[in-house]
Protein backbone atom coordinates (compact mmCIF):
# COMPACT_ATOMS: atom_id res chain seq x y z
CA UNK A 1 0.00 0.00 0.00
CA UNK A 2 2.83 2.41 0.79
CA UNK A 3 4.74 1.64 -2.41
CA UNK A 4 1.84 0.98 -4.77
CA UNK A 5 2.01 4.46 -6.36
CA UNK A 6 5.69 4.01 -7.15
CA UNK A 7 5.10 0.53 -8.53
CA UNK A 8 2.13 1.62 -10.67
CA UNK A 9 3.99 4.58 -12.11
CA UNK A 10 7.03 2.41 -12.92
CA UNK A 11 4.82 -0.16 -14.67
CA UNK A 12 2.93 2.55 -16.58
CA UNK A 13 6.20 4.12 -17.72
CA UNK A 14 7.65 0.80 -18.91
CA UNK A 15 4.40 -0.01 -20.75
CA UNK A 16 4.37 3.39 -22.45
CA UNK A 17 0.99 4.20 -20.91
CA UNK A 18 2.06 7.79 -20.24
CA UNK A 19 3.35 8.45 -23.76
CA UNK A 20 -0.09 9.45 -25.04
CA UNK A 21 -2.63 11.80 -23.42
CA UNK A 22 -4.31 10.31 -20.36
CA UNK A 23 -7.94 11.22 -19.65
CA UNK A 24 -8.13 9.91 -16.08
CA UNK A 25 -6.54 7.55 -13.59
CA UNK A 26 -8.65 4.92 -11.81
CA UNK A 27 -7.08 3.51 -8.66
CA UNK A 28 -8.24 1.43 -5.72
CA UNK A 29 -8.02 2.15 -2.02
CA UNK A 30 -4.83 0.05 -1.79
CA UNK A 31 -2.91 2.86 -3.49
CA UNK A 32 -1.84 6.22 -2.08
CA UNK A 33 -3.43 8.63 -4.54
CA UNK A 34 -1.65 11.63 -3.01
CA UNK A 35 1.69 9.87 -3.56
CA UNK A 36 0.71 9.06 -7.13
CA UNK A 37 -0.25 12.63 -7.93
CA UNK A 38 3.01 13.94 -6.48
CA UNK A 39 5.07 11.38 -8.46
CA UNK A 40 3.43 12.08 -11.82
CA UNK A 41 5.36 14.22 -14.29
CA UNK A 42 4.68 17.91 -13.66
CA UNK A 43 2.47 18.27 -16.72
CA UNK A 44 0.23 15.37 -15.69
CA UNK A 45 -0.52 16.22 -12.07
CA UNK A 46 -3.89 17.77 -12.93
CA UNK A 47 -5.21 14.52 -14.46
CA UNK A 48 -8.47 13.55 -12.69
CA UNK A 49 -8.05 10.64 -10.27
CA UNK A 50 -10.98 8.34 -9.50
CA UNK A 51 -10.51 6.36 -6.30
CA UNK A 52 -12.54 3.16 -5.88
CA UNK A 53 -12.85 2.37 -2.17
CA UNK A 54 -13.49 -1.37 -2.11
CA UNK A 55 -12.46 -1.39 1.56
CA UNK A 56 -11.15 1.05 4.12
CA UNK A 57 -8.36 0.70 6.63
CA UNK A 58 -10.11 2.62 9.41
CA UNK A 59 -12.64 -0.20 9.81
CA UNK A 60 -10.56 -3.18 8.66
CA UNK A 61 -10.59 -5.85 11.40
CA UNK A 62 -7.59 -6.83 13.49
CA UNK A 63 -5.95 -10.17 12.86
CA UNK A 64 -6.20 -12.76 15.60
CA UNK A 65 -2.78 -14.16 14.73
CA UNK A 66 -0.47 -13.82 17.76
CA UNK A 67 2.45 -12.78 15.55
CA UNK A 68 0.58 -9.71 14.29
CA UNK A 69 0.94 -6.39 16.11
CA UNK A 70 -2.08 -6.15 18.45
CA UNK A 71 -2.49 -2.39 17.90
CA UNK A 72 -3.87 -0.87 14.71
CA UNK A 73 -1.36 0.84 12.41
CA UNK A 74 -3.29 4.06 11.78
CA UNK A 75 -0.94 5.08 8.97
CA UNK A 76 -2.91 2.87 6.57
CA UNK A 77 -6.16 4.66 7.45
CA UNK A 78 -4.43 8.02 7.12
CA UNK A 79 -3.21 6.94 3.68
CA UNK A 80 -6.86 6.30 2.78
CA UNK A 81 -7.77 9.79 3.97
CA UNK A 82 -5.00 11.58 2.06
CA UNK A 83 -5.89 9.52 -1.02
CA UNK A 84 -9.51 10.63 -0.79
CA UNK A 85 -8.51 14.27 -0.33
CA UNK A 86 -6.18 14.04 -3.34
CA UNK A 87 -8.75 12.33 -5.58
CA UNK A 88 -11.35 14.10 -7.73
CA UNK A 89 -14.03 11.43 -7.33
CA UNK A 90 -14.37 8.73 -4.68
CA UNK A 91 -16.57 5.71 -5.36
CA UNK A 92 -17.54 3.49 -2.42
CA UNK A 93 -18.89 -0.02 -2.90
CA UNK A 94 -21.42 0.42 -0.08
CA UNK A 95 -22.82 3.05 2.23
CA UNK A 96 -21.49 1.01 5.16
CA UNK A 97 -17.97 1.29 3.74
CA UNK A 98 -18.13 5.08 3.67
CA UNK A 99 -19.87 5.51 7.02
CA UNK A 100 -17.52 3.12 8.83
CA UNK A 101 -14.55 5.02 7.39
CA UNK A 102 -15.89 8.35 8.59
CA UNK A 103 -16.60 6.96 12.05
CA UNK A 104 -13.19 5.27 12.26
CA UNK A 105 -11.30 8.37 11.13
CA UNK A 106 -13.10 10.54 13.68
CA UNK A 107 -11.84 8.18 16.40
CA UNK A 108 -8.30 8.16 15.00
CA UNK A 109 -8.11 11.94 14.65
CA UNK A 110 -9.26 12.47 18.24
CA UNK A 111 -5.85 11.17 19.27
CA UNK A 112 -4.04 13.55 16.91
CA UNK A 113 -4.21 16.48 19.32
CA UNK A 114 -1.63 18.51 17.41
CA UNK A 115 -3.64 18.30 14.19
CA UNK A 116 -6.79 20.29 13.45
CA UNK A 117 -8.28 19.32 10.10
CA UNK A 118 -11.09 21.58 8.93
CA UNK A 119 -14.22 20.02 7.38
CA UNK A 120 -12.35 16.94 6.19
CA UNK A 121 -15.47 14.80 6.64
CA UNK A 122 -17.60 17.19 4.58
CA UNK A 123 -14.98 17.07 1.83
CA UNK A 124 -15.11 13.25 1.87
CA UNK A 125 -18.90 13.31 1.57
CA UNK A 126 -18.89 15.87 -1.24
CA UNK A 127 -16.46 13.80 -3.33
CA UNK A 128 -18.27 10.52 -2.71
CA UNK A 129 -20.69 8.35 -4.66
CA UNK A 130 -22.04 4.94 -3.65
CA UNK A 131 -21.92 2.48 -6.55
CA UNK A 132 -22.21 -1.26 -5.94
CA UNK A 133 -19.48 -3.26 -7.68
CA UNK A 134 -20.40 -5.26 -10.79
CA UNK A 135 -21.57 -8.80 -10.00
CA UNK A 136 -22.01 -11.32 -12.79
CA UNK A 137 -25.46 -12.97 -12.72
CA UNK A 138 -25.88 -16.75 -12.79
CA UNK A 139 -25.59 -18.37 -16.20
CA UNK A 140 -28.99 -18.76 -17.85
CA UNK A 141 -30.75 -22.03 -17.21
CA UNK A 142 -34.02 -23.50 -16.02
CA UNK A 143 -32.97 -23.35 -12.35
CA UNK A 144 -31.68 -19.79 -12.42
CA UNK A 145 -33.40 -16.69 -11.19
CA UNK A 146 -31.88 -13.89 -13.20
CA UNK A 147 -32.82 -10.24 -13.56
CA UNK A 148 -36.38 -9.04 -13.48
CA UNK A 149 -39.38 -9.35 -11.23
CA UNK A 150 -40.63 -12.69 -12.57
CA UNK A 151 -39.15 -15.55 -10.51
CA UNK A 152 -38.15 -18.74 -12.28
CA UNK A 153 -36.22 -20.81 -9.77
CA UNK A 154 -38.93 -22.57 -7.75
CA UNK A 155 -42.38 -22.02 -9.20
CA UNK A 156 -44.16 -23.75 -6.32
CA UNK A 157 -42.71 -21.37 -3.73
CA UNK A 158 -41.73 -24.34 -1.56
CA UNK A 159 -38.45 -24.80 0.27
CA UNK A 160 -36.53 -28.06 0.38
CA UNK A 161 -36.90 -30.65 3.10
CA UNK A 162 -34.31 -30.91 4.58
CA UNK A 163 -33.52 -27.19 4.40
CA UNK A 164 -30.29 -26.47 2.53
CA UNK A 165 -27.93 -23.66 3.61
CA UNK A 166 -24.78 -22.29 1.96
CA UNK A 167 -21.98 -20.45 3.80
CA UNK A 168 -19.89 -18.93 0.97
CA UNK A 169 -17.00 -17.19 2.75
CA UNK A 170 -13.25 -17.48 2.79
CA UNK A 171 -12.03 -19.50 5.75
CA UNK A 172 -10.79 -16.75 8.05
CA UNK A 173 -11.62 -15.51 11.52
CA UNK A 174 -13.27 -12.29 10.32
CA UNK A 175 -15.98 -14.30 8.54
CA UNK A 176 -17.20 -15.69 11.86
CA UNK A 177 -16.64 -19.45 11.61
CA UNK A 178 -17.16 -19.73 15.38
CA UNK A 179 -20.66 -18.28 14.98
CA UNK A 180 -21.29 -20.70 12.10
CA UNK A 181 -20.40 -23.59 14.42
CA UNK A 182 -22.70 -22.21 17.11
CA UNK A 183 -25.62 -21.81 14.69
CA UNK A 184 -25.12 -25.29 13.28
CA UNK A 185 -25.00 -26.75 16.78
CA UNK A 186 -28.23 -25.02 17.80
CA UNK A 187 -30.32 -25.50 14.67
CA UNK A 188 -29.09 -28.38 12.49
CA UNK A 189 -31.23 -30.99 14.23
CA UNK A 190 -34.41 -29.02 15.08
CA UNK A 191 -34.56 -27.34 11.63
CA UNK A 192 -33.22 -30.36 9.70
CA UNK A 193 -30.45 -28.37 8.01
CA UNK A 194 -27.97 -29.56 5.40
CA UNK A 195 -24.83 -27.56 4.72
CA UNK A 196 -22.74 -26.39 1.77
CA UNK A 197 -19.50 -24.68 2.82
CA UNK A 198 -17.64 -22.81 0.07
CA UNK A 199 -14.96 -20.13 -0.02
CA UNK A 200 -11.21 -19.80 -0.35
CA UNK A 201 -9.14 -21.93 2.02
CA UNK A 202 -5.72 -21.30 3.50
CA UNK A 203 -3.13 -23.84 4.70
CA UNK A 204 -4.35 -23.47 8.28
CA UNK A 205 -8.12 -23.59 8.76
CA UNK A 206 -9.85 -21.90 11.71
CA UNK A 207 -10.45 -24.45 14.50
CA UNK A 208 -14.21 -23.80 14.35
CA UNK A 209 -14.37 -25.02 10.73
CA UNK A 210 -12.35 -28.12 11.52
CA UNK A 211 -14.76 -28.87 14.35
CA UNK A 212 -17.75 -28.10 12.10
CA UNK A 213 -16.58 -30.64 9.51
CA UNK A 214 -16.00 -33.28 12.21
CA UNK A 215 -19.28 -32.73 14.04
CA UNK A 216 -21.63 -32.35 11.07
CA UNK A 217 -20.06 -34.67 8.48
CA UNK A 218 -23.38 -36.48 7.93
CA UNK A 219 -25.14 -33.18 7.19
CA UNK A 220 -22.60 -31.69 4.76
CA UNK A 221 -23.35 -31.84 1.03
CA UNK A 222 -20.11 -30.06 0.09
CA UNK A 223 -17.23 -28.49 1.99
CA UNK A 224 -14.20 -26.78 0.51
CA UNK A 225 -13.13 -24.37 -2.19
CA UNK A 226 -14.83 -24.95 -5.56
CA UNK A 227 -12.50 -24.00 -8.45
CA UNK A 228 -15.10 -24.58 -11.16
CA UNK A 229 -17.28 -21.52 -11.71
CA UNK A 230 -20.13 -23.52 -13.21
CA UNK A 231 -20.12 -26.01 -10.33
CA UNK A 232 -19.99 -23.10 -7.88
CA UNK A 233 -23.26 -21.78 -9.33
CA UNK A 234 -24.72 -25.28 -9.13
CA UNK A 235 -23.96 -25.39 -5.41
CA UNK A 236 -25.73 -22.06 -4.93
CA UNK A 237 -28.82 -23.01 -6.91
CA UNK A 238 -29.29 -26.16 -4.83
CA UNK A 239 -29.53 -24.17 -1.60
CA UNK A 240 -32.54 -22.51 0.03
CA UNK A 241 -30.63 -20.02 2.17
CA UNK A 242 -27.35 -18.12 2.19
CA UNK A 243 -25.96 -17.67 5.71
CA UNK A 244 -23.42 -15.04 6.66
CA UNK A 245 -21.75 -14.79 10.04
CA UNK A 246 -19.21 -12.21 8.88
CA UNK A 247 -17.84 -9.60 11.24
CA UNK A 248 -16.20 -7.82 8.32
CA UNK A 249 -17.81 -7.17 4.95
CA UNK A 250 -17.61 -3.94 2.98
CA UNK A 251 -19.98 -5.21 0.27
CA UNK A 252 -20.44 -8.98 0.08
CA UNK A 253 -20.10 -10.27 -3.49
CA UNK A 254 -20.40 -13.94 -2.46
CA UNK A 255 -23.66 -13.23 -0.64
CA UNK A 256 -25.03 -11.22 -3.58
CA UNK A 257 -24.15 -14.06 -5.96
CA UNK A 258 -26.08 -16.48 -3.75
CA UNK A 259 -29.07 -14.12 -3.63
CA UNK A 260 -28.97 -13.78 -7.42
CA UNK A 261 -28.97 -17.59 -7.62
CA UNK A 262 -32.21 -17.67 -5.63
CA UNK A 263 -31.04 -18.23 -2.06
CA UNK A 264 -33.00 -16.48 0.65
CA UNK A 265 -31.06 -14.19 3.03
CA UNK A 266 -30.09 -15.48 6.47
CA UNK A 267 -28.03 -12.41 7.26
CA UNK A 268 -27.15 -10.42 10.37
CA UNK A 269 -28.46 -6.88 10.73
CA UNK A 270 -24.99 -5.34 10.49
CA UNK A 271 -22.26 -4.24 8.08
CA UNK A 272 -23.40 -3.84 4.46
CA UNK A 273 -26.14 -6.47 4.67
CA UNK A 274 -29.09 -4.12 5.37
CA UNK A 275 -28.27 -2.46 2.03
CA UNK A 276 -28.39 -5.72 0.09
CA UNK A 277 -31.95 -6.82 0.78
CA UNK A 278 -35.23 -4.92 0.49
CA UNK A 279 -37.15 -4.15 3.65
CA UNK A 280 -39.77 -6.80 2.95
CA UNK A 281 -37.05 -9.49 2.86
CA UNK A 282 -35.23 -8.36 6.00
CA UNK A 283 -35.15 -10.48 9.13
CA UNK A 284 -35.74 -13.77 7.32
CA UNK A 285 -34.21 -17.06 8.41
CA UNK A 286 -35.18 -20.74 8.50
CA UNK A 287 -36.75 -19.86 11.87
CA UNK A 288 -38.80 -17.11 10.19
CA UNK A 289 -39.24 -18.12 6.54
CA UNK A 290 -41.28 -16.00 4.12
CA UNK A 291 -44.88 -16.93 3.47
CA UNK A 292 -44.17 -16.77 -0.24
CA UNK A 293 -40.53 -17.63 -1.05
CA UNK A 294 -40.98 -16.75 -4.73
CA UNK A 295 -42.27 -13.27 -3.87
CA UNK A 296 -39.33 -12.72 -1.52
CA UNK A 297 -36.86 -13.83 -4.19
CA UNK A 298 -38.49 -11.59 -6.75
CA UNK A 299 -38.25 -8.57 -4.45
CA UNK A 300 -34.58 -9.33 -3.76
CA UNK A 301 -33.71 -9.68 -7.44
CA UNK A 302 -35.42 -6.38 -8.23
CA UNK A 303 -33.55 -4.70 -5.36
CA UNK A 304 -30.21 -6.04 -6.61
CA UNK A 305 -30.59 -4.76 -10.17
CA UNK A 306 -27.97 -1.99 -9.64
CA UNK A 307 -25.37 -4.67 -8.78
CA UNK A 308 -25.84 -6.67 -11.99
CA UNK A 309 -22.65 -6.29 -13.99
CA UNK A 310 -24.07 -4.39 -16.97
CA UNK A 311 -25.93 -1.94 -14.74
CA UNK A 312 -23.07 -1.37 -12.31
CA UNK A 313 -20.55 -0.85 -15.12
CA UNK A 314 -22.90 1.66 -16.77
CA UNK A 315 -23.14 3.61 -13.49
CA UNK A 316 -19.35 3.61 -13.14
CA UNK A 317 -18.98 4.79 -16.74
CA UNK A 318 -21.51 7.58 -16.17
CA UNK A 319 -19.79 8.75 -12.98
CA UNK A 320 -16.41 8.91 -14.70
CA UNK A 321 -17.86 10.61 -17.80
CA UNK A 322 -19.59 13.24 -15.65
CA UNK A 323 -16.34 13.94 -13.84
CA UNK A 324 -14.44 14.41 -17.10
CA UNK A 325 -17.18 16.64 -18.53
CA UNK A 326 -16.88 18.99 -15.57
CA UNK A 327 -13.08 18.88 -15.20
Amino acid sequence: MRLAAVELLDAATVAGALDDPVDAILATSLLGASDLRALLPAGMRAIPIILFMHENQAAYPFSEQPTVEPQRDVHFAITNLTSILAADLVIWNSRWNRESFLAGMHMILRHASAVDLKDWDRTVQEKSQIIWPPVEPPPPGPQQLVAGPAPGRMTTGALHNPTTVVWPHRWEHDKGPDELLEIATRFSEPLNLRWTILGWQFPTAPPALIEFERRFADRIDHIGFEPSRSRYWEHLTRCDWVLSTARHEFFGIAVVEALLAGCLPWLPNRLSYPELVPREAGGLSPLHPPRNPDAARSAIITHLQPALAANAVARLDDAIANLLDTS
